[in-house]
């Protein structure tokens, strides 16, 4: 009976140490950890002047008393050192702005800091609207040297590129008809937060949609993160999925910087994600 008992008691305090461990490494050392991806698409509709062309994306900082600008110090070095062309940031820049206890002429600041000769572009996300921020979301971005893309559509003709910024869907306006502005003669690449709306720009003349959004499910458990995936992100997750369609759409999911509702991260760490444009089949 005692070799029962004893044996319960190892077994117990193995399950907690075990458990402490999961949660010091998800709370403590995962969400600090930035992982640098890079990936290249090719297609037959990158011009010659885009040819090899850089892009950085990020997305869904959460900034809060969570991940905070020294925490976002991290990204501004690596796109310093990777020296992108554009930069795109995919939406949800505070988790929460009537709680949020930092300054967001600081977070400007920081955005300012960002070089990229093609210019640096963003969209909004569900946080963008929710917790006071519709108002401000633009603002904050702009005065980072950001321009905002809300249903609207930007081209850089000297490299036969074009950027469409589709607006959040769950809380804001988002058009998916503003797809129709894609060009057949040009590289079209749509910004929209919720990565589930690539299923319905399949038919447009889309060659990559940037997505961030579901945090890479943020804590990765099979049986568990599917339970808690946000609407319209339950379908992309992380990473890059390719389609048949006829320009072989692509489209990556950036896995996010920071957290929301619980200030957890597990096997789904803080991505930037270096994309390389290339002319090819």
């Amino acid at each position: 009976m005692f070799k029962i008992i004893k044996f319960l008691i190892k077994s117990f305090l193995l399950i907690v140490l075990i458990l402490a461990g999961f949660l010091g490494y998800a709370r403590f050392i995962e969400p600090n950890t930035l992982v640098e991806k890079s990936i290249e698409i090719s297609s037959p509709y990158v011009s010659e002047n885009a040819d090899n062309l850089k892009i950085a994306v990020f997305s869904d900082t959460h900034f809060s008393d969570d991940y905070d600008l020294e925490a976002f110090q991290k990204v501004l070095n690596s796109i310093e050192k990777n020296k992108p062309d554009l930069v795109f940031f995919a939406g949800d820049l505070i988790d929460n702005l009537d709680m949020f206890n930092g300054s967001p002429d600081d977070i400007s600041k920081a955005l300012q800091s960002i070089k990229a000769p093609l210019g640096k572009y963003s969209i909004f996300g569900n946080h963008d609207y929710g917790g006071g921020a519709e108002n401000e979301y633009e603002k904050i971005l702009s005065e980072g040297g950001f321009k905002v893309l809300k249903n609207q559509y930007f081209a850089l003709d000297s490299h036969k590129l074009s950027i469409i910024g589709i607006d959040d869907f769950m809380i804001g306006y988002g058009d998916i008809t503003k797809a129709t502005w894609a060009r057949d003669d040009y590289f079209n690449i749509l910004l929209c937060h919720e990565p589930d709306i690539i299923d319905l720009i399949l038919d447009y003349n889309i060659d990559l949609m940037v997505s961030g959004h579901t945090h890479g499910g943020q804590i990765h458990i099979p049986g568990y993160t599917e339970d808690f995936l946000p609407p319209y992100g339950k379908n992309y997750v992380k990473g890059l999925f390719e389609f048949s369609n006829s320009r072989l759409s692509k489209l990556y999911v950036n896995p996010g910087l920071g957290t929301t509702k619980i200030p957890l991260r597990f096997l789904s760490k803080p991505e930037i994600t270096y994309i390389t444009i290339t002319r090819g089949e």
